[in-house]
């Protein structure tokens, strides 16, 4: 698979691999880096319970439901192919400002942490990385990661 981290050993992560990996010519690039988020908490050891999980009572949808040593964790990707006049991850107000969004709304009837990926960094001291910083500082979002888009 030219060096995309492991493939998955158990039926659920098998499914999640194929529909990611199998038709991803096809698929937009926020899918495929979707992808690339769920083997990074693959190889992190992390469980998979859900993805595209929609909250009804928060009108919002999480990308990722997983648990880490018995603590459940909602994980959002923000991320796409790089490119000619696109603003992938975390370089986009918009990604940001909806990825922080949600989190707020989550952490204002959960307890559970609260994990985005972007598939790049904001430049520093702009609106995003100011932004970033606030939700952190205001427990919005647990946790920050950043991946380099490689498919």
């Amino acid at each position: 698979m030219g060096g995309r981290g492991p493939m998955f050993t158990d039926p659920f992560l098998d499914f999640v691999n194929l529909r990611v990996h199998s038709s991803s010519q096809s698929k937009p690039s926020g899918d495929e880096f979707e992808g690339i988020v769920l083997e990074d908490l693959y190889t992190r050891g992390y469980a998979f319970h859900d993805t595209n999980f929609k909250l009804e009572k928060l009108g919002i949808e999480v990308d990722v439901v997983a648990t880490l040593d018995d603590s459940v964790e909602f994980i959002e990707a923000k991320g796409g192919r790089p490119g000619k006049g696109k603003r992938p991850g975390a370089k986009r107000t918009d990604n940001v400002k909806k990825a922080i969004c949600n989190g707020a709304l989550l952490k204002s009837m959960y307890d559970h942490r609260y994990i985005i990926y972007f598939s790049s960094k904001p430049k520093l001291g702009s609106s995003s990385d100011v932004m970033i910083q606030s939700a952190l500082s205001a427990g919005f979002v647990d946790e920050v990661r950043y991946l380099e888009y490689t498919i």
